[in-house]
Formats: structure tokens, sequence, C-alpha cells
């Protein structure tokens, strides 16, 4: 320890000697360990944090698969009995939830949009969390349906709605025009399971689902699947037993359902594994998280070879003092473990810096516009993780940039250097430095392929056609149940609307949806039986996603129908059901032939047969999803039940946003109580998570590091060519007074360098190739992009010849009489 505390105090002293060499290797490895901190705080916040319930890692998540389809995260409510029933080895409990929108308010005053989770009585007692104020759901409540009016309050909303006032236990509040009863608060931390990322306000029985506009036939169908499932694992119970106890539960419900659980496997996932966008993979996260991961720590590694450089630079300086420690009988493993203990020391000094420049790059993530109105939990506080991974990095880091230099000089020859002096023994070739800068050049450009594959995929959606065009189009979403309004006054409430949007100037076409293309809330789907044509044996169930709309959608939208007829304005409830589909559903469901005419019925209202009227263009409906995949829409007059969150569509003839006050202030003449929410015009509604957001994100964080990478390697190659020249000044001279012209001179120093560069950039090109195919399926441009690489490794030999500039520049302006004066 004494030996430990000597080297760590000499280390001190002699980065305190140098202190624009300790400054810029600080700053250097502090962008690199700070571009790590705030990648891992994003991973650590979306993957690795368990919930703040009791052994988290006993929750596991629920899922489906029908005919070896892809898999699915949501069930019915009899299946949720079923499952809880027939899995008692395996799980302790299990819970259902799914979230809502809803307007609360108390004390008579406006309602307010609040996320809410419906969830099972056994929720928060299975979850083994107590309560911040008062009580929270009993485990009999949420049985029966339409019973149990309680609800139990999110720790964040009592504190902002109410102050954190204990008081509140008790008080009556309406819920979308229905009256609860607050018997208590969720604990502080505790946002719910529905989403990792989205805080919820408050939590109800399933049972006030009735209460919310569900009809109980719906809630009771077996094919109406919008719950997730958990359970808690028992004590010694694995995964993979949970699922084949699970299998015979889906053994049971197949026999007893064969109609509806077509050949059903069911199986058991961590919870943290299926937390976002899992989809088909529940490692889906994992593999993105990898991935950025990956490249933050390929910034990092150029940031110690660069850091690498420098010391190697400085140890050329100090090879005499070596030496003669050497020559007095210092062992080289003691000047070995001095050299690593500088760079450590280093390392960890641009760590702690790193971390504070990563704690704000995660404030600043944490506060990304998602354009989403309601609360998110993307919390990044600081923890045990973040400080153990930054440290790991800084001792990694600091491990790597002392060997190399360290492991140079401890080969020298000590004879060697005592005799040649202040030129040193690591004069020559310097193959270790150029090989650091090859490495520099190789990483730099893997780094910017991937940010170019990531920013040319942005692009190329930006451009794409959605099958919609999204200019001059403003969206307004509201739901008349907040206010105690549906169905039939619901309708009238929103004739009223669209009669006075039209008389508004500069109003071109007004609609209604259910669902907006690449909203947060797209992706109603429904099981199918199609008329006249038969299912093969064994297959998929067939399913599509489906909007209601008004007549006037499609011309708001631009959405040109191919065949027949859109939505008219007759079709409502008093005439024969009908359905517009996509060319996707038809060419599926029909093939070589006429939709028009042809029926179908959805399993959530099999007594209804709707009648295909017209065939419309196909839609982008989400980003992840196929854009010829079968889709339909209904006429809102036609289903008005379960179908009060709609949004407002408005066509205008120039800016959409210009007439947002006068739109807004009209709605509120009609209707003063009624919030409207999520006002955005189309193109902003594009960036969502199931849009554009992902992409956009994906490019910037790509581009930043590919950045950082960029910078790292100029700053690299420009810092070793400069000491190059530097320690060549007699050999130029020389060169010179024998006859070389400063032009030789130029293009020899360029010449040389191009040459580190070209390899680097040949062992980079490789790589790139290789990483290209593993983020392939993040991207919608192919892996091997012509455009990209032709641009990344353009702009890096630009680069690369403006940084070799200005140290060319220097070597042909040496005065031949001074260089060979020198020693």
């Amino acid at each position: 320890m004494g030996i430990l505390l000597q080297d760590l105090r000499f280390a001190i002293r002699q980065l305190r000697k140098a202190p624009s060499f300790t400054m810029t290797a600080v700053l250097t490895l502090a962008l690199g360990i700070g571009a790590n901190t705030a990648i891992f705080s994003l991973v650590n916040s979306l993957v690795l944090k368990p919930l703040p319930v009791a052994n988290p890692k006993q929750i596991a998540a629920l899922t489906s698969r029908q005919n070896h389809g892809p898999l699915q995260r949501v069930f019915s409510l009899p299946e949720f009995k079923a499952i809880r029933a027939e899995s008692g080895n395996s799980f302790s409990d299990v819970i259902a939830v799914t979230a809502g929108l809803d307007g609360f308010a108390t004390g008579g005053r406006q309602p307010e949009r609040i996320t809410t989770a419906y969830v099972s009585g056994n929720f928060f007692d299975a979850l083994g969390v107590a309560p911040a104020a008062g009580r929270l759901l009993l485990r009999g409540e949420g049985e029966v349906l339409g019973r149990d009016s309680v609800a139990v309050l999110g720790y964040d909303f009592w504190m902002q709605r109410f102050n954190g006032d204990p008081n509140v236990v008790g008080r009556q509040a309406s819920i979308d025009g229905h009256q609860v009863s607050i018997v208590g608060v969720a604990p502080k931390g505790f946002h719910g399971l529905p989403s990792i990322a989205l805080t919820m306000s408050a939590y109800l029985p399933l049972t006030q689902l009735i209460d919310e506009g569900s009809p109980e036939e719906v809630l009771n169908s077996w094919t109406n699947r919008n719950f997730l499932l958990f359970g808690r694992l028992r004590s010694g119970v694995s995964l993979k037993q949970a699922s084949a106890e699970l299998n015979i539960a889906a053994r049971d419900m197949m026999r007893e359902r064969p109609n509806d659980e077509k050949q059903i496997e069911l199986a058991a996932y961590p919870e943290t594994s299926m937390r976002i966008g899992a989809g088909g993979n529940p490692n889906g996260i994992l593999v993105i998280s990898a991935l950025f991961l990956s490249l933050a720590g390929m910034v990092l590694l150029l940031a110690c070879v660069n850091v690498a450089n420098l010391v190697l630079v400085r140890a050329t300086v100090r090879e005499r003092e070596m030496a003669i420690r050497a020559a007095l009988g210092a062992r080289r493993s003691r000047l070995l473990r001095q050299m690593v203990t500088e760079s450590v020391t280093l390392a960890l000094i641009g760590g702690g810096m790193g971390v504070l420049l990563g704690m704000w790059a995660s404030t600043a993530l944490s506060h990304v516009n998602l354009h989403l109105d309601i609360p998110l939990a993307l919390s990044m506080d600081f923890d045990w993780r973040i400080f153990i991974y930054s440290f790991a990095m800084a001792l990694v880091g600091g491990v790597v940039v002392g060997l190399v230099p360290a492991l140079r000089i401890a080969k020298a020859n000590v004879n060697s250097v005592l005799h040649e002096g202040s030129r040193g023994v690591m004069k020559g070739r310097h193959w270790m430095r150029d090989g650091l800068v090859v490495m520099q050049i190789a990483g730099s450009l893997v780094l910017l392929v991937v940010a170019g594959l990531f920013v040319r995929s942005l692009g190329a959606l930006q451009t794409t056609d959605f099958g919609f065009k999204p200019d001059h189009v403003l969206n307004l979403s509201y739901d008349t149940t907040l206010i105690g309004i549906k169905d039939a006054q619901s309708r009238e409430l929103n004739s009223t609307i669209e009669a006075r949007l039209h008389q508004l100037a500069g109003v071109d076409a007004v609609s209604l949806a259910s669902e907006v293309p690449m909203g947060y809330f797209s992706g109603s789907t429904d099981t199918l039986a199609i008329d006249g044509v038969q299912a093969p044996a064994n297959a998929t169930p067939w399913t599509a996603g489906f909007n209601v709309v008004s007549p006037e959608y499609f011309n708001v939208m631009s959405i040109d129908i191919l065949r027949g007829r859109g939505i008219g304005n007759g079709d409502d409830e008093r005439e024969r059901d009908v359905a517009v589909v996509s060319q996707g559903f038809a060419k599926k469901y029909w093939p070589n032939q006429d939709a028009i005419g042809h029926t179908f019925a959805m399993d959530s209202d099999r007594g209804r047969k709707l009648e295909v009227v017209g065939v419309a263009r196909d839609v982008e409906i989400s980003t992840t999803a196929d854009k010829a995949q079968p889709y339909f829409y209904l006429p809102y007059l036609q289903h008005l039940k379960g179908n009060s969150f709609m949004t407002l569509q408005v066509k205008v003839e120039g800016d959409p946003l210009a007439l947002e006050a006068t739109i807004d202030k009209a709605i509120h003449e009609i209707s003063p109580q009624l919030p409207v929410f999520q006002v955005q015009s189309m193109h902003q509604a594009l960036y969502s998570l199931n849009g554009l957001l992902l992409f956009q994100f994906g490019a910037v964080l790509a581009a930043i590091m590919g950045g950082l990478g960029l910078t790292l390697a100029v700053i690299g190659l420009y810092g070793i060519i400069s000491y190059t020249v530097g320690q060549r000044v007699h050999e130029i001279g020389l060169r010179m007074a024998l006859g070389a012209t400063r032009g030789s001179v130029f293009g020899m120093i360029y010449r040389q360098s191009m040459r580190i560069v070209a390899v680097g950039l040949a062992i980079g090109l490789v790589v790139a190739l290789l990483v290209g195919r593993a983020v392939g399926s993040l991207v919608v441009v192919s892996s091997y992009d012509p455009a990209t690489f032709a641009t990344v490794v353009s702009a890096l030999v630009l680069a690369a010849l403006a940084s070799c500039y200005l140290p060319a520049r220097r070597a042909m302006a040496v005065d031949p009489m001074v260089a060979l004066r020198q020693d």
C-alpha cells in the first residue's frame, strides 16, 4: 500500500508539471467516458433498473403465439381468468392491466385528461407494494363488472394535483363523468406496469371499464385482447418451468374454445426484456441497447488511443529519465507500474469529469421532446450501476492508455538511450504510433458509417410516400367521455363541431378518426372471419388493423380510393354496415378478384356483416409495420359505441398552426368544458414512437458519436504528424541541403501521412461492412448503402488532408542551416 501511495503522489506531481498535456488528456477521456455514461444511463433507465416492487426478478411478462405466428403481448379477460386458474404451481399471482386515458375532475372543476391503469384486484398485493396514503385495491375488487367504484392515485399525480394532501383519501372524484371514491395513493417511485416509461396518474379496478364505455359483451369476449399479463414466479420456479405449465393451460383453452384459441402457445419472459418495443423479439430492446453501448465504447476506445498517442509522445521525452532510473536499479516492472499508475490517475480524473458530462447529457436525453402530452417516467437518476460502469470505463481506459507506452519504454535498451541522449530510441518508423492512428481512422470510419446509415434512413423516411399527404392538416384530439358524453350525444356534439369548423375561413375539409397514421395510439386490430374464403389449416388467425372515420377523412388525408367509393354521409346506423378496405387487404383475402361486394366480420362484433364498398390505397400506419398489411376503415356513424376518443383533422389552405387558436376557440364556444389536447400539425404528428421519432433519435445519437469519433481521429492524426515533423527536423534539413525542394518535402509528408490514412480506411471499411450487417434490421436503407460509404470515406479523406496540411507546411518551411546545427 505504501508503494502504491508513493506511485500515486509521484503521478500527481508529474501531471501537475505538464498542465497542457494533463488538460488535453483529461478532456479527451472525459468526452469518451461522458458518452458512455449518458448511453448507459438511458439503457439503465429502460432496461436494467428493477421495478420498485418486492423481489422484482420474480416478475415475468406473459406472451402468446398462435399457429407459430408473431409474439403477442395482449390477452382477453377470459384468457386472463383461465391462465390465472391453471398456473398456480408456477405463479403465486397472475395480474392483468391495461392503460387508458380518462377525464378526472373533483369539486365540479373542468375535467383534465390523465393516464389510468385498469388493473385486477390482486395487482398491488401481488407486486408487494405499500400505499403512501390510505389503502390500495383489494383482491376482491375488480372481479364483478360494474362494481367497485374506487380509485388509487399515482404518487406523482397526488403531489402535483393535491400537493400531497393526505386528506384526499375518502374524497369523491369523477372519472369520465362517473363518481369514484379515492381510497389511497400508490407509493413514491412506482409508475405502473403498462409501460416502464409511462407514469400512471390513477389505478382503477378492471370492473370500471364498464363505466369507461367498454360494453360488457366485448370485455367478456375471448378475442378482445387488450390486457397485459404479468406473473410472480414462486420461489425456485424457472421461466422454462413456468412456460411449460402455461402451455398446459393453453391446451385446455384450445380444447374449450377451438374457434378462438388456434394452436396457441404461451410463454413467460423476464419483465425487463419486454419493456419497450419488443414486438416479435423478446430481446429487441437489448439488441438496440447493445448497439449504442458498442458505439459509445468505440468512442471511448478512440479517446483512449488518442491519449495513448499523447502519452507515447510524452514518454519519448521521459525515456532518458526512465533509463537513468533503470540504470540505478529500478526494475522494469516498477517502471511499468509507475506509468500505468499515472495513466489510471489521469483516466480517473477524466472519468470524474466524464460522469459530470454524462449526467448533463442524461438530463438532456430525459427531456427530449416526444411530442406527447402525457406524463413520462424516463428517470435517469445517478445510481450504483452507473457509478460502477463509469468507474470501470475509466479504469479500463487508464490501463489501455498507460500499457502501450509503458510496454514500449520497458522494452527500450538502457545503454542505447543513455548513449543517444536527447534523440532517444523511439525515433525511426514508430510503427506503434502509426498503428494507433490507423485504429483511430478505422474506428472513426465505423462510427461515421453507422451514423450515416441512421441519418440516411431518417432522410429516406422523411421523403417516402406514406400513402397519405400530411400537408396543411391540423390534428386536435378530444374524448367526449371526459365530460360524461358518449354515443348519441357524442355524435351530435361532433356533428356540431364539424359544421362550425366548416364555416371558418381557410378551412377546406374536416374529418374525425379514431386513429392517426403513426400516432401514439394507432394499432387497433381485430381477428376476421372472411365470408366465402376458407382459411388454410393451422393458419395464423386472419387479422387486420382498422380505423373508424367520418366521410371526409379520405379527402383530408389525401388517400386515393382505387375502386368503389369512400365513406359517405349516408353510412349511418340505419343503413347496411359497410367498410372500405386497403389494397393490401383486398389482395390478401380476395386475390385476382374484385373486392367490392364481398363481406367479412370482426371477431369483436360477429353479428355484423361488413360489406366492402371501396378499396383505398395502402397507407403507412407505423414505421414498424408493412405498408401493405391488411387494413380497413369503418364509418364513424355506424360505430359510435366505444369510440369517444377521436382526433379531429382539419385541412386548411395555408399553415395549419396559424389557425390553431381560431379552431380551439370555435370548439370551446360549442363545448366550454371539453378538453382539447395533442394539438399539432400532421407533420409534427409523424414524429411519434410509432413514426419517425426513434429514427430521428437514433440518427442524432449516432451522428453525435460519429462526430466525436471524427474529431478524435483528426486531432490524433494532426498530433502525430506534427510530432513526427518535429522529430524529423534534422533529417528534413539534410534533405533540403542535398537539393530537395520545399514542394518535395511537402509531398513527402503528405504521402507518408496518407499511407497511414489509407491503411486505416481499408481496415475500417472491412469492419464497417460487418457492423453494417449487424445494424441492417434497424435501418431502412441498405446496410451497404453506397452513398453512405462514399460520403464517409470522402469526409475522412478530406479531414485527413486538412489535418496534415499545417504540419506539412511547417516541414517545408524548415531552414536547412538551422536544422543542421541541431543535435
